[in-house]
């Protein structure tokens, strides 16, 4: 590679956006863990992917954080055109081999009363537990979220035009 198109790389490399880590432990992978800025006081939304590479089903029983009074994990449906949410009270279970999305519109994290304000590029940590008590701590990175052109406010938001009275 010749001296230009190193130096134009290493300028792309470091203009990029940080982009949330990927985290493993066991046989369970955490893929993309990202979450919107937010105020104090506010409600806030984590976005994530869940991946079982063992050989065993894990399920998900609880998540946790400081920088909320309470995480929930909810799921969005679709039903004859209207949108519902509903908390996933029994834990989430995801089978040998499968991923389950947590993305706007499906499956996600409630942060319910922030105790802090999200700051883009900042970080949210949380803890994710896990059957066999397993704990993971991870950490949502503060991002945009861009939506899609041409796409409403309920495609890039699972709260949109919902109300959070918990």
């Amino acid at each position: 590679m010749n001296r230009l198109a190193l130096a134009f790389a290493v300028v792309l490399a470091a203009a990029a956006p940080a982009f949330a880590a990927d985290y493993r432990v066991g046989g369970i992978e955490i893929r993309h863990p990202w979450t919107r800025p937010a105020q104090a006081g506010m409600n806030g939304v984590g976005y994530l992917t869940l991946a079982n590479v063992g050989a065993k089903p894990v399920r998900l029983l609880m998540v946790q954080s400081p920088a909320a009074r309470s995480v929930t994990v909810h799921q969005t449906s679709q039903a004859g055109g209207v949108s519902s949410m509903r908390p996933v009270t029994d834990g989430l279970t995801i089978a040998p081999g499968a991923k389950v999305a947590f993305a706007p519109g499906g499956y996600h994290l409630m942060l319910m009363g922030l105790t802090r304000a999200q700051a883009l590029g900042g970080k949210v940590p949380l803890t994710l537990v896990f059957d066999g008590g397993r704990r993971i701590r991870v950490d949502l990175a503060v991002e945009s979220g861009a939506p899609k052109a041409g796409a409403g406010p309920a495609a890039t938001d699972p709260m949109a035009g919902m109300h959070h009275d918990h």
